[in-house]
């Protein structure tokens, strides 16, 4: 009888004869080329971006919304105050404060002036007194005796000459009437005239040489104290641009009108 060797084991052997073995079976696993293995990686991750771009990246619930809005609800804070009291001790004397005497003066009543280009003017008093340019320590002739500054200038001047500069604002000095706004006064050239009531007095302010057209008001429209009336000029009979400013009382009797200025400004 004839025995086969048992699979995977060595065959008996006899002196006389040599070994016999039987071979083992080798599993044979495919092989791929490149091609073949980038093919499978490129289907792999396409597979995977479909899946990735088909599934929501973030599913948010009602319920994860109100637990959200639960967590991060912001806190009132309550915050109380506890009110201020103060003790007064039982020897505090309570002082009265002595009331202040106090005299009650009805307002003057105002000073009725008759212009002839403009009627019956009522002036009432007036508070601020104010130069009529700024920089008024710019002055080139005084009030009173002088030399002739040109051949039909006067000797004895009637004003004060302010150089402020051509273009200057000129102001009423104070609240009033005017009584003469005209762009041919003479010597004057173009001039106004306000009337004041300061102190229960008729005071007149003359502003000449200003510029033509620079006239901002009219006979018998009332002005206040700093009111623009006009600009620095050189018309009429003038030597340069500069302010001639005039001052009267009732009487029409002219007087320093910088010494004036400067006891009543302020």
């Amino acid at each position: 009888m004839t025995s086969f060797p048992q699979r995977g084991r060595r065959a008996a052997t006899t002196p006389d004869s040599t070994p016999t073995t039987t071979p083992r079976r080798r599993r044979v696993l495919p092989r791929f080329s490149a091609r073949q293995t980038f093919s499978v990686i490129a289907m792999a991750f396409t597979g995977g971006m479909i899946v990735a771009t088909s599934v929501p990246a973030l599913a948010i619930t009602a319920t994860d919304v109100e637990q959200r809005a639960s967590v991060y609800a912001p806190v009132e804070d309550t915050v109380s105050f506890t009110p201020q009291t103060v003790e007064v001790g039982s020897d505090a004397v309570e002082s009265t404060l002595a009331s202040e005497a106090y005299d009650v003066h009805e307002a003057p009543p105002p000073i009725v002036s008759q212009v002839a280009s403009v009627g019956a003017v009522s002036l009432v008093e007036t508070g601020a007194v104010v130069w009529p340019v700024q920089n008024p320590d710019r002055r080139s002739s005084g009030f009173g005796p002088r030399e002739a500054p040109c051949g039909g200038c006067s000797t004895n001047h009637d004003g004060v000459d302010f150089n402020p500069g051509d273009g200057t604002p000129v102001v009423s000095i104070a609240d009033g009437v005017v009584v003469l706004a005209t762009e041919n006064g003479g010597g004057l050239g173009v001039n106004v005239e306000v009337q004041h009531n300061i102190g229960g007095q008729v005071v007149t302010s003359s502003y000449g040489h200003m510029q033509f057209g620079s006239l901002t008001v009219s006979e018998g429209q009332r002005v206040t104290a700093g009111q623009q009336i006009g600009l620095v000029g050189t018309t009429g009979q003038s030597t340069g641009p500069h302010l001639h400013l005039e001052m009267f009382g009732s009487d029409g009797v002219r007087f320093d009108g910088f010494a004036w200025l400067a006891a009543h400004v302020g």
